[in-house]
C-alpha cells in the first residue's frame, strides 16, 4: 500500500499482518483519512457529528483569516484553537472582578489569528436533537433559498439555472452538513479566509489490540501540509464488549479560490458568443455569425457585419427544454421568459420554425446559446407579417389563426371565462389547482411527431376543457343533473344547457363533437393503450392519416370555435335578459 504520512507509523508497520489489517486501520480512521475530505471536488463536509454501535464522528468548521502564517500557525499543533460556542451571543466577564459585557457574533482572536463562526452547534441539553446552522453569511452570499422536500438549499445563476449548494443529511439524531465545493471555496476567497476543520472522531473494536500497541495506551502524530491530527490507541478504558478504542483528534483546511467567482465581482460581463447560421454562400455552404452585438451592425453603424436584425431559425424543438420546467420558463405567443434574468422575443413562421433576431441570442446566456445552437437551422421562408408589423412598423399585430392556434385559444378561453363571470357570477370552466396549472401554461403545438408529447398534450387539453367544466353551474342552468343513465357525464350535462338554451342543433353538435373529440382520443389513446377503439376515434373525429402536430391543431381549432360559440351564447342570454 502507498504511504500516507496521516497515518501512524504503527498503523503503517501492522497492516500488513492479515490477523490486525482490519482492526488496526478501523481504529485508525484509515478509510477516513483515504477520502481526504478537505481536497474533494464536489461536496465538503462542514459540519457533522454521526454516530453508529462502534464509531461516532463529530466536525465543525470556523473560518480563519487568510495571513501570510495562517497555515502555519493553525497546524503548528492538533489542538482545537475556538470552542463549538464560538458564533453564540453571550456575557462574558473580564478579569477575575472585571466588568460582565456581551459579546454578539464578533471575531475571535486567537494566537494572532481572527476566527469567524462558520458552522453553529447549537444543544437543547437533550430535549430535542443538536444541530448544526450554517451562518447566515454564506447563504445570503449565494442568494439561497431552502428547498424543505430535500433538505437543500439552492441557488439560481445568473443564466437562469438552479444548482443545490447545501445538503443536510438527517437520520434520527445523526447530522452532516455539506456544501458543494465550488461554492464554498468561492465563497472563502471573497472573505479572504480558509476554513478549518475541527474533528473529534472516536471508534470501539472487540479485539484488543494491546501487544500491538506495547501496552494500554499510544498516541501518535499525524496529518500533511494542510492537515494535522493526534490519533489515541487504547485498552485502559474497556466498554462493554469493546476491549480496544480509538481517538482522531485534529484539524484540517479547506483552501479559498485565489479570487471570487467573477459572477459576484462583474456579473454583467459576457466574454463569450456562440456564432448561428444565417444563410448560405454561393456554393451552397453555411454563412456563420457571431451574436455579440458590439460586433454586429445596426442602424447608426455599419461594422461590415451582419446587421443586429438578421434572421435565425430554428426547429421548433429548442422550445422543448422551456416548457418541461413551467415555475422556471414562461412563454407566450411571442416570448420566453426565464424568471426576471433574461427573455428572448420569436415568433413562429409558416414554415414550422422557430425564428429570432440575431443580436437578441447574445442578449441570453452563453450556455442557452449552446442550446439553441443545437436547433440552428438554414434560413427558409421569411419572417411572418405580423413579426413585420411590430418590428418594424411599430404596429400591434396578431399572428394569423392557423400560426399560432394556442394564442387564439387561450384568447377564447379568457373570453369564455369572462363572459360566464359577467352573466353567472362564476367561471364556466373550473380554474385549475396550482399543482394542475402546468397543463395550461405549457398547452403547445406537439414539437415533434412522437406519440409522447401528443399524449401529453391530449392530457393536458383535456383536464383544460372537459374535466374543468363546471357541473354546478351546467346543473343549475339547465335544471338537471348528472344521473349515469340519461346524463352520463359532463359533456351530455353540457348538451342539457345547450338545449335549454335554445341552441340550434346543428350548432350544439358541433361544439359537442369538440368536447367529445378531445375526450375519445384522451380515453381511447393517450390515457389507455391505444388499439381499434382509438382508430376508431380518429376516423370519426377526421384526425385519422394527419401527422400528430395536425391532429392536436385540429383538435384545438375546433375547440376553438366550440368555446367562442358558447361565449356568444352567454351573451346573447344576458342580452336577452
Amino acid at each position: 500500500m502507498s504511504q500516507d504520512n496521516r497515518v501512524p507509523k504503527i498503523i503503517q508497520d501492522f497492516v500488513g499482518q492479515p490477523a490486525v489489517q482490519s482492526v488496526l486501520s478501523f481504529l485508525a480512521f484509515e478509510d477516513w483519512l483515504k477520502k481526504r475530505e478537505n481536497d474533494a471536488t464536489d461536496w465538503v463536509v462542514v459540519a457533522r457529528s454521526w454516530r453508529d454501535d462502534t464509531t461516532d464522528f463529530f466536525t465543525f468548521s470556523v473560518l480563519v483569516s487568510v495571513q501570510e502564517d495562517t497555515l502555519k500557525k493553525i497546524l503548528s499543533t492538533n489542538s482545537w484553537d475556538i470552542d463549538t460556542h464560538i458564533g453564540h451571543p453571550m456575557f462574558n466577564k473580564h478579569g477575575e472582578k472585571g466588568f460582565v459585557y456581551y459579546s454578539s457574533n464578533d471575531p475571535e482572536n486567537f494566537n494572532g489569528l481572527q476566527f469567524l463562526p462558520f458552522t453553529i452547534h447549537r444543544e437543547f441539553h437533550g430535549y430535542i436533537p443538536n444541530t448544526f446552522e450554517l451562518t447566515q453569511d454564506f447563504i445570503l452570499y449565494h442568494e439561497a433559498f431552502y428547498v424543505p422536500e430535500k433538505n437543500e438549499y439552492h441557488r439560481i445563476t445568473d443564466d437562469g439555472d438552479i444548482q443545490p449548494i447545501i445538503r443536510i443529511n438527517r437520520d434520527k439524531e445523526n447530522r452532516t452538513i455539506l456544501i458543494e465545493t465550488h461554492h464554498l471555496r468561492d465563497y472563502l476567497a471573497a472573505k479572504k479566509c480558509y476554513l478549518v476543520r475541527y474533528h473529534d472522531h472516536r471508534r470501539l473494536a472487540t479485539d484488543n489490540i494491546s501487544s500491538y500497541i506495547n501496552g494500554e495506551f499510544t498516541s501518535y502524530q499525524g496529518g500533511d501540509e494542510r492537515s494535522k491530527f493526534e490519533f489515541w490507541l487504547r485498552t485502559d478504558i474497556p466498554i462493554e464488549k469493546y476491549q480496544s478504542s480509538s481517538r482522531l483528534l485534529g484539524k484540517d483546511v479547506v483552501d479559498p479560490y485565489s479570487e471570487p467567482d467573477k459572477q459576484h465581482t462583474n456579473p454583467f460581463s459576457k466574454d463569450r458568443y456562440g456564432t448561428f447560421i444565417i444563410g448560405r454562400d454561393d456554393q451552397g455552404n453555411e454563412l456563420e455569425a457571431t451574436c455579440n452585438e458590439d460586433e454586429l451592425s445596426n442602424y447608426f453603424t455599419d461594422r461590415g457585419t451582419p446587421h443586429f436584425l438578421t434572421a435565425v431559425y430554428f426547429s421548433r424543438e429548442v422550445l422543448g427544454k422551456y416548457y418541461q420546467e413551467p415555475r422556471r420558463y414562461s412563454l407566450s405567443q411571442s416570448y420566453l421568459k426565464c424568471l426576471s434574468l433574461w427573455s428572448i422575443p420569436f415568433d413562429t413562421t409558416s414554415e414550422g420554425l422557430i425564428q429570432v433576431w440575431l443580436g437578441d441570442l447574445g442578449r441570453i446566456p452563453y450556455r442557452e446559446q449552446l442550446h439553441w445552437r443545437q436547433f440552428n437551422v438554414t434560413p427558409k421562408g421569411t419572417i411572418t407579417k405580423h413579426r413585420w408589423m411590430r418590428d418594424f412598423m411599430a404596429e400591434f399585430a396578431d399572428p394569423e389563426l392557423d400560426e399560432d392556434p394556442i394564442y387564439y385559444f387561450q384568447t377564447a378561453f379568457d373570453q369564455l371565462q369572462e363572459a360566464s363571470k359577467k352573466r353567472y357570477n362564476e367561471e364556466f370552466l373550473n380554474w385549475l389547482s396550482d399543482e394542475d396549472s402546468h397543463a395550461y401554461e405549457t398547452l403547445h403545438l406537439p414539437l415533434t411527431d412522437e406519440w409522447k408529447e401528443f399524449d401529453e398534450q391530449v392530457q393536458a387539453l383535456a383536464k383544460i376543457v372537459v374535466d374543468s367544466l363546471n357541473v354546478e353551474l351546467l346543473s343549475r342552468e339547465s335544471e338537471v343533473k348528472i344521473d349515469g343513465k340519461t346524463i352520463k357525464g359532463s359533456i351530455d350535462l353540457l348538451g342539457m344547457f345547450l338545449d335549454h338554451s335554445k341552441v340550434e342543433e346543428d350548432l350544439k353538435l358541433q361544439i359537442l363533437s369538440a368536447f367529445q373529440a378531445i375526450q375519445a382520443i384522451r380515453s381511447t389513446g393517450s390515457a389507455h393503450r391505444k388499439g381499434s377503439k382509438f382508430e376508431k376515434a380518429l376516423e370519426k373525429y377526421g384526425l385519422f392519416n394527419l401527422s400528430n402536430f395536425e391532429k392536436f391543431k385540429k383538435l384545438t381549432l375546433d375547440i376553438i370555435n366550440a368555446i367562442s360559440a358558447i361565449t356568444e351564447i352567454i351573451h346573447q342570454k344576458g342580452d336577452d335578459k
